[in-house]
């Protein structure tokens, strides 16, 4: 008995392409969204950990004053030039020290995002490395706050720095913008490890030779971070080693862990 195999054509969708590429299309603004509000989201618990830490180290004023003793006498032992004589040469200088202030208050935080949201928005797919080495570093940083709360040179009157802000203005203590913040957290300096994130992401990023100008603004923040005393060159030095390593060693299972959204 013969049998005869009939070969069935796939079924056609029934709906005209003029009908299935608006469904298609929906979705991509709702994945945009998505996406957005994770990242988001994980910012934001970067936020509340940061927050976190805050309230557990707070109180630990005296412990963070030896810790502040410590690393003068260490960086004197190995060579580096004191901050608080680059200060004293500059105090002179009142509208250079506001200059300076203004920075350090106006640029980490706007340049920052401002660069993320350019990223996200433009460069989706080199997004998630620059998130991610900034998630880490500043994770990591947290714990040595945690671990090591350091007292900034401004708080150190007897060691001869002078508290800028505070004396030549604008201060962040009159802007209500210290209350956020961590005030015995030195080590490693945030500031100067997410300015130097930004120079290298635009580097990544961009192609034109001028992008090697956004060097200036890690240059600058480094500078303003030891002139206006909230910052010994070392907590620069470790914040700046984290963000090389954690670029550098940026592996498929950081990129699995922390690409979720």
């Amino acid at each position: 008995m013969a049998v005869t195999i009939t070969k069935t054509e796939p079924e056609e969708s029934t709906l005209p392409p003029s009908a299935e590429q608006p469904a298609v299309s929906a979705q991509r603004p709702a994945m945009r969204l998505l996406d957005l509000v994770g990242n988001v989201a994980v910012l934001g618990a970067l936020w509340v950990l940061y927050r976190a830490v805050r309230g557990v180290t707070a109180e630990d004023y005296s412990v963070a004053l030896g810790h502040a003793r410590e690393v003068i006498d260490f960086q004197r032992s190995i060579g580096l030039p004191s901050e608080s004589v680059f200060q004293r040469d500059l105090l002179e200088q009142t509208g250079l020290l506001r200059m300076a202030n203004i920075y350090y208050i106006a640029a980490h935080f706007p340049v920052t995002i401002g660069f993320l949201a350019y990223a996200w928005a433009f460069h989706r797919h080199k997004f998630a490395r620059i998130r991610n080495t900034l998630v880490a570093v500043s994770a990591v940083g947290m714990v040595i706050h945690l671990l090591y709360p350091l007292a900034p040179p401004r708080m150190l009157g007897w060691a001869g720095f002078v508290d800028t802000a505070a004396r030549f203005g604008p201060s962040p203590y009159d802007l209500g913008i210290a209350a956020a913040a961590n005030q015995i957290a030195a080590m490693p300096s945030l500031h100067v490890g997410w300015a130097l994130l930004v120079c290298i992401g635009a580097v990544w990023i961009f192609d034109s030779r001028w992008r090697w100008l956004a060097a200036i603004h890690p240059a600058i923040t480094t500078i303003v971070v030891v002139l206006t005393a909230n910052h010994y060159w070392i907590d620069a030095f470790i914040a700046a080693a984290l963000v090389g390593v954690v670029w550098t060693v940026h592996s498929a299972r950081l990129h699995r862990v922390l690409s979720w959204v």
